[in-house]
């Protein structure tokens, strides 16, 4: 129980009584100004001379000071007077509720808890869980963030609670339920670790199942605080609009939310566990995380942290689960938080894990890349200062002493100066692309400056030393110097002068790098500026450059709509717009051994098991079908093709290679027939006895090119490798072993990326004939059609799967497109893409019926426009007009 001393302190006819509490917790005083006040008009008593000089006040004086005392000796009294009932008070309700030895003091004075190690025991983690999923989210726990953590975590549930899994340790809460709110089950947890673990562990956290932790972020924080002070840590909240003073919280009274984590030192927990009884007859709400709050705030005498940062540092998603796909993992909150909350679905919370370990390795490269080049550094300064030495012998006297008077130095203060040098000149963008040798550079022109500050004047041979190395480098820059790159422009959209489409969206990958870059600068800046008590927050990018180099990564000019913000002495905030050169070095090549799993896939298409590795997937059969109707030249040039190709090669790879021509009538006038081509191909095959080109014939309606693919599909079997192929197509030899390798039955899809021609007319070279072996491809002949989903690689039960072609669509285009959607929004089945050189697609005049469905005819005058030519010549084409007045 805390003393009160009364103290007196007499000055002539004015008696000041204070209270004086030994604790200093509730120490009082009194008229500070008044006292400083009466020393100044009567000094100290100790000098009597001075004392018998001072005149004795007059009879208004006196009653002033009689009426003074009287007002000041009635609130100290008022003040005595509540202190004593405040104490008594709180004496009872400890002896009443209290069952351990502990006195009042523990209510404001500190318990001096030995300090565990930094090596070992930093935090206990408290996960809140029940026994629905203690098969489900606790594993997942354990397998992702548990595995990290600088301490100990333990699962508490209900009583009965088991489980079968030994990497869990569980605690079975006696006369505990999993209903909802749980309030007992987190009250007695606290104290189960106030009872086995609180000299073992420096802080405690609490938290739900569903919540991520950043283990490096959080052991990062806590290594910064000293938990031998009462913490209590977390996302401070004050209850919802509705709830907002129906939460019987007092003034100044906050609690930390539950959800995303609370995070306790030892000194807190020590303050308030012994209450918790008490705390537990006491409830005003039915919130869990505001009744801990409010008995640590009334046994602990600490509040849960007023900090605005605390919102990013535990993080709160409010969109929940669907706020953590992998579209949003990359922004400032993620990145920074030391929880995430809150993630229910397990294969949500392991794609964060496995994000999190990404940016751990990116974050460890870029240490090492650092490291590594500040070694380089230090080994190029050590080289030229050795260099230096060996001129010391044919120096003059003076500088004989300067030199020593510089080599007294260790070597290592020598390199840090010249560090410091190089650092202040260092550019980050690099002009020249080539960076490594524009930093030689300026590191030679550091080592002149530094030298030339030691040195009055700079020695000769030391001159001589820098300027050869310097000659040297240039050399080596001028040999590998690269020719400089064409940047693309970007806004909302991007504008490149190397591209098929000049104009087009930013691609999401592209996105995804502006946005990192662009996050990575700001949280640079800032991280000096808010500790000077300003900031600048990023609001938008107005426009931007970017330029791929292959050798070395992403260079970027980015300009940025900044507001800046001072919220230390004079407030203010400004818009800004700030200039950034950028580059984004690309990370080095991995190796990785495909899975077996992967490869005997490719061997079970036909119930091959991995006993039978032996067995090549070359033996699989390939069932080519291409619609046809009308276009009877076009034919013989395929026919031809998988003759050259198929029919002559005695390869095994190639016998069990098909051709399946599904023939629809026309609709078309300037078409041949349905008859016509069918007496052709009967007589082809007649003529050259050819077992492996079968022709199908569909009799009902006018062609369709999804009716015509799905018949075809329907006379197969399930385990039947399919690929569909356009009519105008024409292929080499290395097709089959790609269609095979890339198709994976009941896993994976096969959409090539072809080759497609320009318009002869518009070639600057002469036409080039094919001989079905490789195909001449050029930037100026031809493209490759990245929207082009007409070639397609899959198996019989796959396309089954997702509901094969849609036979409604007419006319031209459109179905390729919806099954590749359908593909793509597959769960089990994966689309993989690639340019295959051997395929192309030759060119041929196309006419967009206007009876076309609208956005069918916008896709037609679309690809009719990109199939006429390359930029550069139609450019030239167009300036050759002008000059001859034709336009």
């Amino acid at each position: 129980m805390a003393k009160i001393v009364p103290k007196t302190t007499k000055f002539n006819n004015v008696i000041i009584t204070s209270i004086q509490n030994s604790t200093k917790q509730d120490s009082i005083n009194i008229h500070p100004t008044s006292k400083k006040t009466i020393r100044q008009n009567h000094p100290s008593l100790v000098n009597n001379r001075i004392v018998s000089n001072i005149r004795g006040p007059t009879w208004w004086l006196s009653l002033m000071l009689l009426l003074l005392s009287v007002v000041i000796g009635y609130q100290v009294g008022l003040v005595f007077v509540c202190n004593i009932k405040r104490c008594i008070t709180d004496e009872i309700d400890l002896l009443q509720n209290s069952n351990t030895n502990r006195t009042n003091t523990l209510l404001i004075a500190p318990i001096n808890l030995p300090r565990v190690s930094e090596n070992k025991q930093l935090i206990l983690i408290a996960v809140m869980t029940s026994k629905d999923f203690l098969t489900t989210r606790a594993p997942t726990v354990m397998r992702t963030w548990a595995k990290k953590v600088p301490g100990e975590v333990i699962f508490f549930s209900s009583e009965g609670s088991v489980t079968n899994d030994s990497s869990i340790n569980l605690v079975s809460l006696p006369s505990v339920t999993d209903t909802y709110p749980p309030q007992k089950k987190s009250f007695l947890m606290m104290k189960y670790i106030y009872d086995h673990y609180l000299n073992k562990f420096e802080w405690f956290m609490r938290v739900d199942d569903d919540v991520y932790i950043r283990t490096d972020n959080l052991e990062k924080l806590l290594r910064s605080i000293d938990n031998r002070k009462p913490y209590y840590i977390g996302q401070p909240g004050m209850g919802t609009k509705e709830e907002y003073g129906k939460l019987a919280l007092g003034e100044n009274e906050n609690f930390c939310m539950g959800g995303p984590g609370i995070i306790l030192s030892r000194e807190t927990l020590a303050r308030f566990t012994p209450y918790i009884k008490n705390c537990l007859k006491n409830f005003y709400t039915y919130h869990e995380d505001v009744e801990l709050g409010r008995c640590v705030h009334k046994y602990a005498n600490t509040s849960c942290t007023w900090s605005y940062e605390m919102q990013h540092v535990l993080y709160n998603h409010p969109n929940k689960t669907d706020g953590y796909r992998v579209r949003n993992l990359v922004s400032t909150d993620i990145l920074r938080a030391v929880s995430l909350h809150s993630i229910k679905d397990i294969r949500v919370f392991t794609r964060v894990h496995n994000f999190a370990l990404q940016r751990r390795i990116i974050e460890l490269e870029q240490r090492k890349m650092l490291l590594r080049h500040q070694m380089d550094i230090y080994d190029k300064i050590l080289s030229i200062e050795n260099q230096m030495k060996s001129q010391k012998p044919k120096m003059n006297p003076k500088n004989k002493i300067q030199f020593y008077q510089m080599l007294s130095n260790s070597d290592q203060y020598i390199v840090e100066q010249m560090m410091a040098l190089y650092n202040k000149t260092h550019e980050l963008f690099n002009l020249n692309n080539h960076q490594p040798s524009t930093l030689d550079r300026q590191l030679r022109t550091v080592l002149h400056e530094y030298f030339s500050r030691s040195f009055h004047p700079l020695p000769e041979s030391i001159r001589s030393i820098l300027k050869s190395n310097l000659a040297n480098h240039s050399k080596i820059v001028d040999k590998e110097k690269i020719p400089p790159g064409i940047y693309t422009l970007f806004t909302a959209s991007q504008y490149a002068a190397n591209n098929e489409l000049p104009v087009r969206s930013i691609e999401p990958a592209y996105k995804q790098c502006f946005d990192e870059v662009v996050r990575t600068y700001m949280e640079e800046v800032n991280k000096i500026s808010r500790n000077m008590g300003r900031f600048l927050e990023y609001r938008k990018t107005l426009y931007g450059y970017y330029k791929y180099e292959p050798k070395y990564g992403m260079n970027y000019i980015l300009d940025l709509f900044l507001i800046y913000r001072k919220y230390l002495g004079r407030k203010m905030s400004v818009p800004v717009r700030k200039r950034v050169y950028v580059v984004q070095r690309f990370r080095p090549l991995y190796f990785r051994e495909i899975s077996s799993s992967y490869s005997s896939a490719i061997l079970s298409n036909f119930g091959i098991d991995s006993t039978h590795k032996n067995v090549l997937s070359s033996s699989i059969p390939i069932n080519m079908i291409v619609p046809v109707s009308g276009r009877l030249p076009t034919l013989k040039r395929l026919l031809t093709n998988f003759d050259h190709v198929v029919m002559r090669s005695n390869e095994s790879d190639l016998l069990n290679v098909h051709l399946y021509i599904i023939l629809m009538e026309t609709a078309e006038d300037s078409g041949e027939r349905m008859s016509l081509i069918a007496d052709y191909v009967k007589k082809y095959l007649k003529r050259y006895q050819v077992p492996r080109i079968h022709l199908i014939e569909v009799g009902n309606g006018n062609f369709t090119r999804g009716f015509a693919r799905s018949f075809g599909a329907s006379r197969f079997n399930d385990t039947d490798l399919l690929f569909f192929i356009d009519l105008d197509m024409v292929f080499t030899r290395t097709l089959f072993p790609r269609i095979r390798h890339h198709t994976i039955f009941n896993k994976q899809v096969y959409f090539p990326i072809i080759f497609s021609q320009y318009d002869p007319n518009y070639w600057e070279k002469s036409k080039i004939q094919s001989n079905f072996t490789s195909f001449h491809i050029q930037d100026d002949i031809g493209y490759w059609r990245q929207y082009g989903f007409g070639m397609l690689g899959i198996y019989k039960a796959d396309l089954g799967q997702i509901g094969s072609w849609n036979v409604e669509i007419s006319g031209w285009g459109k179905e390729d497109v919806e099954i590749y959607d359908k593909l793509v929004q597959s769960a089990s089945l994966t689309v993989f893409r690639t340019i295959d050189d051997s395929l192309m697609h030759i060119f041929h005049t196309k006419e967009c019926s206007t009876a076309l469905r609208d956005d069918q005819l916008k896709m037609c005058k679309g690809t009719k426009s990109i199939t006429l030519g390359s930029q550069r010549i139609l450019i030239r084409k167009v300036q050759k007009m002008i000059e001859l007045n034709r336009i």
